[in-house]
């Protein structure tokens, strides 16, 4: 395959799988950071069926910047997450989306949300909408940081975990480059004016176009010509410039503050060992944004964590499903290993 064909389908869109969507309201809710909503509604979508002893469900998590149809490519008959086997839950994380959210009206008012927060909400729903007592949970990057809140915070209702590019806290890197992101964001005199439909910020293409880089790898940069990653930044921009600016805003500071270790004084190994799980970690061997140390440590104090490393050179998107693509050829074959109970490495 040419450079130009292998760039062409890392531009093309995931097809969405269309499920029942769904939009909840779940009342009073108070954040970690103090703040507080009088109704916050979460939204998700799902597929499949619930079976009869109740013991499918599967919560799918999405990345910062991705949606309830962010793991679509993985959704489907004979794939990793097949509604034949699960009864799928594709959560939308608060701050986007058709559930609560900053571009509703509060802006820069709406209240700073976690990754806990984003579990809590989501445990609203899996508690009153399905009355679950186990289930399984997926997720890459910030879907993994969800993935493994829950596992830490609910052990008993957490059976298995799957964590694709994940991470015990939010790395230097990411955090510096979501800080440099945010004071470019910051730097718009229209951020200030709360335009309330305004996505179209020169400031947020910049913050999108200096954030690309660091989401692939070196060899990657230099292996593919700069017209070819030119094209690929640009259908990145295209996309982050669809999201109101507050939303995009606060849904990075929530990633890059996320540290699992917070609640348990700063002690990762503590939190890491609450985990009951079934857990497969999936890093991607040329991650630079979280890292794959990071993986590594999940996997070292997660009693019986299996972890299988996937190669390329495409760094934290070589998670993202593109058909064909031999880092998802291997992400999908180790989750349907690891769901059949088999040995999850491709």
């Amino acid at each position: 395959m040419s450079p130009d064909q292998e760039v062409a389908r890392y531009c093309e869109a995931t097809p969405i799988v269309k499920g029942d969507e769904q939009l909840v309201a779940i009342g009073p809710f108070a954040f970690e950071s103090g703040g507080h909503l009088e109704d916050l509604r979460v939204s998700f979508v799902t597929h499949g069926r619930l079976n009869t002893r109740r013991d499918n469900a599967l919560l799918l998590l999405p990345g910062t910047t991705n949606s309830r149809h962010s793991a679509d490519g993985y959704i489907g008959a004979g794939k990793a997450f097949d509604p034949d086997r699960h009864f799928i839950i594709a959560f939308e994380a608060v701050g986007s989306g058709p559930g609560s959210k900053p571009s509703d009206g509060l802006h820069a008012d709406f209240p700073r949300y976690t990754i806990r927060d984003l579990v809590r909400s989501q445990h609203e729903i899996v508690r009153r909408v399905f009355g679950l007592e186990q289930l399984a949970v997926a997720g890459a990057s910030m879907g993994a940081f969800q993935a493994l809140e829950w596992a830490i915070a609910h052990p008993s209702l957490v059976q298995e975990a799957v964590l694709i590019v994940p991470a015990v806290r939010a790395s230097s890197i990411f955090r510096m480059v979501v800080r440099n992101v945010a004071a470019v964001l910051r730097m718009d005199p229209a951020i200030s004016r709360a335009v309330p439909d305004m996505t179209d910020f020169a400031s947020l293409e910049l913050a999108a176009r200096m954030y690309f880089p660091w989401t692939v790898s070196d060899a990657y940069l230099e292996r593919m010509p700069l017209e070819l990653i030119e094209r690929e930044i640009s259908v990145s921009v295209r996309r982050s410039a669809q999201w109101p600016i507050w939303d995009y805003l606060l849904r990075y500071q929530a990633s890059a503050s996320h540290d699992v270790s917070k609640p348990f004084g700063g002690h990762a190994a503590a939190a890491l060992a609450r985990v009951r799980a079934r857990t497969l970690v999936l890093p991607v061997s040329s991650d630079r944004l979280l890292g794959v140390s990071e993986a590594h440590e999940v996997a070292r104090h997660v009693a019986g964590a299996r972890l299988v490393e996937i190669a390329s050179d495409r760094g934290h998107l070589g998670w993202r499903a593109v058909p064909g693509a031999a880092e998802t050829l291997a992400i999908d074959q180790a989750i349907r290993n690891f769901f059949e109970k088999k040995d999850p490495s491709p």
